[in-house]
């Protein structure tokens, strides 16, 4: 984001108690190979300090931090019969968002360098990397420490740090965001916009910008916007559901809705409209009439949240769908998952966007780390229904829930999937699956034995499942997932 207020964001550098790694003050001394080391090394302190920016102010005396002005003028500098901007650029690797900014503080000149720091590596200068030690510029690889926490630190710039908004004030935020609901969900009440404020800055959800205001990150616009609408990287981003008539997108839809509230604000609004238009029956239980619905809500929350935590930001389009028809479920989020698919039970849980993972959680939106697809996968063989089919399809992710069908009515692969989820399952409970365990999920009765031992027995020569141990009885024999048999088997 481009300076606003450059007078606000240099009396804010010139308050700083003493010259900080990532800031550096001159007057009017001006050397072109000098200022490109000061830019690599102060973007690399940037980085070791948690910055957003390091700065290089011309016309501010370094001891006293005193405003004196500048005989320098920056856009007008050149290096040969080039641009001193253009050749600074082209001198840094990686390439870095530098601002160039001038302002008049009554009469006295000044000239500010605003650098970003670079998230895929430590950034050098004529091929050599810099850093800051205290007030003095020194080669990266004399600091060897520095060089390692330097290079931990690259890399971890995400989609959720970016700024959706810059320059807004606190009032705007408080109007703009659903602050105290994001904060009743954290279970921290906040009693005044100064502790709004403190709490978002505390979360990096708000990034203070030096200028008096604040930048919004979009990690806090995807969580508690009052309308996604209004931000351009986000809009298309907000979960839409479309319910058809019947089993075919050919029919028609009955209604076709998109979200406008972030993620957190609308969550649970999301979930009760969805399960408003699944199918469901009344059932009568120790002589209460309840609503029974064809998927258990646990299941569709999950799957909810995860095709809003694992999609893919970086790819344009539509944000997560959840299509309703009367036979299935199917949520889509953009992106290929980044785990395999037949892995999603057992993998602990990983996710390219990590900071809205853990905030879903912190919200109380989603289980635990790893723990909300076998709560899934649990609550849907609690009522024998079939098993839900994850799917890759082109450069997007589907989890497909099922509404009840019979042993018999159901496809091959959906029995095979059905008995390779079941043995998931039980293995993460250390309780190898049997054929009556199996048939019990399947929800058949004592005998149809012989046809979960069919079952199993297509599983083996599909390379899905392995016996747990060789050579063990029929009556006795246990099963888990083909990744979990024993190395010396």
């Amino acid at each position: 984001m481009s300076v606003d207020d450059p007078l606000a964001l240099l009396r804010n550098l010139c308050s700083q108690p003493h010259e900080q790694e990532w800031l550096e003050f001159k007057v009017s001394y001006f050397d072109h190979m000098e200022i490109g080391r000061y830019v690599s090394a102060l973007a690399n302190a940037a980085m070791l300090s948690n910055e957003t920016h390091g700065y290089l102010v011309f016309g501010v005396e370094n001891e006293t931090h005193n405003i004196v002005g500048t005989e320098v003028r920056l856009k007008s500098k050149k290096v040969g019969n080039e641009p001193f901007e253009h050749w600074l650029a082209r001198a840094l690797d990686p390439r870095l968002q530098l601002e160039f900014i001038e302002c008049n503080d009554g009469g006295r000149y000044i000239s500010i360098i605003k650098i970003d720091p670079a998230y895929q590596r430590p950034v050098s200068f004529k091929q050599v990397q810099y850093i800051r030690v205290g007030s003095v510029t020194k080669p990266l690889h004399e600091h060897w420490e520095r060089a390692r926490t330097l290079w931990a630190a690259t890399s971890r710039l995400s989609f959720e740090q970016g700024i959706a908004r810059g320059h807004v004030a606190g009032e705007t935020i408080q109007s703009d965001f659903a602050c105290r609901e994001l904060f009743g969900l954290l279970d921290r009440p906040v009693r005044s916009r100064g502790e709004i404020i403190d709490g978002l800055l505390t979360e990096q959800l708000i990034v203070d910008n030096r200028q008096g205001r604040f930048d919004v990150t979009n990690l806090f616009a995807l969580l508690a916007a009052n309308n996604l609408d209004s931000f351009p990287l986000l809009r298309d981003k907000a979960p839409r559901v479309v319910i058809y008539d019947g089993t075919s997108r050919l029919v028609g839809k009955g209604i076709d809705v998109t979200g406008r509230l972030g993620y957190a604000a609308a969550f649970q609004k999301l979930l009760k409209f969805v399960m408003g238009h699944v199918p469901k029956r009344e059932v009568m239980d120790m002589g209460v009439r309840e609503t029974q619905y064809v998927y258990p809500e646990i299941a569709v929350r999950e799957l909810l949240a995860n095709a809003l935590i694992h999609q893919d930001f970086s790819i344009s389009g539509s944000g997560p769908t959840i299509e309703v028809f009367d036979d299935r479920m199917q949520i889509t989020n953009l992106g290929k998952p980044i785990v395999s698919i037949d892995r999603f039970i057992d993998t602990p849980s990983r996710s390219r966007n990590q900071r809205l993972a853990r905030m879903m959680r912190d919200l109380k939106l989603c289980e635990e780390r790893g723990s909300g697809i076998d709560r899934a996968l649990g609550a849907i063989e609690a009522l024998s229904l079939p098993p839900p089919l994850f799917a890759i399809v082109e450069e997007s992710t589907t989890a497909t829930l099922f509404a009840e069908k019979t042993f018999a009515a159901m496809q091959k692969n959906d029995r095979l999937r059905a008995c390779y989820q079941h043995a998931c399952l039980r293995h993460q409970a250390n309780d190898p699956m049997s054929n009556g365990s199996l048939r019990m999920r399947l929800g058949l009765h004592t005998s149809q034995s012989s046809q979960v031992s069919r079952l199993i027995a297509e599983a083996l020569e599909a390379g899905l499942i392995a016996t747990l141990e060789d050579e063990q009885p029929n009556r006795l024999a246990r099963y888990v997932p083909w990744w979990a048999k024993p190395a010396d088997m």
